[in-house]
């Protein structure tokens, strides 16, 4: 799931997941407009705060590889 999917589906505005991250507004309206990148520690919190409905390779797939689950 992106945050724009997340943030739909938990009818979130932007300023309230940023108060989940500890991040400003704007911030997450940088990154929803591909202004910003998220950082790799950050990609870690938000998944992390959303419980895993984000995951951190859906956010930065060029750092995380996407685990195989076992079978």
């Amino acid at each position: 799931m992106d945050i724009r999917a997340y943030l739909d589906k938990h009818r979130l505005s932007q300023e309230q997941f940023g108060k989940l991250l500890g991040k400003s507004q704007g911030l997450v309206w940088q990154w929803l407009n591909g202004r910003t990148q998220i950082t790799a520690e950050m990609a870690n919190t938000i998944e992390e705060r959303t419980k895993g409905a984000i995951k951190r390779h859906e956010l930065r797939p060029d750092l995380f590889a996407k685990r195989a689950r076992a079978a």
